[in-house]
């Protein structure tokens, strides 16, 4: 038996692709709020804190709108947020639908929908684990309740 010394970490885990996604965004927004400062004469940006930057961009959107950059600026803006999408997961989206429908059950029936752009999940069921098949949802089209998206008020879905 081999013995093992040391300690174990201490600490909190931080994920190296949110981190520079954190980073793109700072430099992003540091970038553009830059840019207006520069062009409209305006005294100084903000500093470099992310609310600051975002309510200062805010208050700029028509000009930035008007601007001849302005797609450069949705291109890196999108580029950010598919970015983002590609580190949170695919996004679900739920719909209540009441009890299940099969006999006797009295578990809580939903819809899911899950997928990012290339790929799409969708299945009924309830809590108990009954499925509805796909060829029975029509029927349950009258049931359905408000949605939530990113999963259930009280978890993920």
């Amino acid at each position: 038996m081999e013995r093992v010394s040391g300690t174990q970490s201490v600490g909190i885990r931080l994920d190296d692709r949110m981190l520079a996604l954190r980073s793109q965004i700072a430099d992003f927004l540091c970038s553009w709020a830059g840019l207006v400062v520069s062009e409209r004469g305006l005294p100084s940006v903000p500093g470099t804190e992310v609310p600051a930057l975002l309510r200062f961009l805010a208050g700029q959107a028509d000009w930035l709108a008007a601007h001849p950059a302005a797609q450069d600026l949705d291109a890196e803006l999108t580029s950010l947020l598919d970015f983002a999408r590609s580190l949170l997961g695919p996004r679900a989206y739920e719909v209540s639908l009441g009890t299940c429908c099969h006999h006797g059950c009295t578990a809580h029936l939903r819809a899911t929908l899950r997928g990012t752009s290339d790929t799409v999940y969708s299945r009924v069921a309830c809590d108990a684990g009954h499925t509805v098949p796909p060829r029975d949802w029509l029927l349950l089209s009258g049931r359905a309740k408000p949605a939530t998206e990113g999963g259930r008020a009280n978890g993920p879905a």
